[in-house]
């Protein structure tokens, strides 16, 4: 029987609910972790949405302020025979299912969120150990969970390439006073009072909505922030992916992705990403990087090449680091 964490009870609030606003939801999380004496850092409920969305727990729209859970999924973790992961809506009622199947007949492994400074607490990692594999479409319908081979790599193989969407009004009204642009040396958007030049703009909307926009030869066109930031990073010709081989035998095709922590990935990258190992990334080299680990060279290239980045290769380290460090 597990312990039931705030990150677990706010994940079973959500898969019980199966649907809302992003802000009310953000709210929820923020009033969560206040009675719980939780000293959460500024925009750790955006944070708290955005992992769980990268988890697999919900699908969130921040454009139109909407969530919705996502159903459960049992999924193999890129070739790591013998271990799978439990992801998706996790309600009362599918909790008391996995409890009383792993008191019964699953080899089941619950991972506790590791503590973060300021962080709200993220709903335990759960696991299963398997002998068989054809055996886990069998187990998949025994828990009511639908069965995905491999979820990171089938979301590799479907990941667009970055772009800019439709085309947008500029900003105007009481929307000219908020106009901030992306500085690609500071990597944070700074106030500006022109917007003529190409680049990566937000400002409020007339309902105090934040517009995020791609300016490119005077037309302003739509975005989310993530892919606007790795369209600024290709205008100007710079990377900020990179990829690192683990050392132990066989595994030379496996290793720990890096990201700089302000060109974070969008959304379907970021659940790639992270479905190699159902964790949260590693904040790493004093909090400037995010690594993900277990992430094979193939799906490295492929969230690279998406994102209109050259693959960075480092040299392999002695040994690979723990998630620790």
């Amino acid at each position: 029987m597990s312990t039931e964490t705030i990150g677990d009870l706010l994940l079973r609030w959500l898969s019980e609910r199966q649907g809302g606003s992003v802000t009310a939801l953000r709210e929820g999380v923020r009033n969560t972790a206040r009675a719980y004496g939780i000293s959460a850092a500024e925009y750790s409920d955006w944070d708290w949405v955005r992992h769980l969305s990268a988890l697999g727990f919900l699908d969130a729209d921040f454009r139109t302020d909407r969530w919705s859970a996502a159903p459960l999924v049992l999924t193999r973790l890129p070739f790591s025979d013998g271990l799978a992961l439990i992801t998706g809506a996790r309600s009362a009622a599918v909790r008391r299912t996995l409890d009383s199947a792993a008191a019964d007949w699953l080899e089941l492994l619950e991972i506790p969120d590791e503590t973060r400074q300021g962080a709200v607490p993220l709903p335990a990692t759960l696991m299963v150990q398997y002998d068989d594999v054809a055996r886990l479409g069998e187990l998949a319908a025994r828990i009511g969970a639908a069965y995905v081979p491999c979820a990171a790599l089938q979301l590799g193989a479907l990941l667009p390439r970055a772009q800019a969407e439709a085309e947008a009004a500029p900003p105007g009204g009481a929307g000219l006073d908020t106009v901030e642009r992306y500085d690609l040396t500071a990597q944070r958007f700074v106030p500006t009072r022109s917007h003529s030049e190409d680049g990566l703009y937000r400002w409020r909307g007339a309902d105090r909505t934040l517009l995020v926009r791609l300016l490119r030869d005077g037309r302003f066109t739509r975005t989310e922030r993530e892919t606007g930031i790795y369209l600024e990073l290709a205008r100007i010709n710079e990377n900020a992916v990179r990829w690192r081989a683990e050392t132990a035998t066989g595994r030379a095709r496996l290793g720990r992705l890096f990201v700089d922590r302000n060109a974070p990935l969008p959304p379907l990258h970021a659940r790639a990403a992270v479905l190699c190992t159902g964790l949260p990334p590693i904040r790493g080299n004093k909090g400037q990087t995010l690594a993900y680990d277990n992430v094979p060279l193939v799906l490295a290239e492929a969230l690279a090449a998406s994102l209109l980045q050259d693959l960075q290769i480092l040299p392999p380290l002695a040994a690979t680091p723990g998630r620790t460090t």
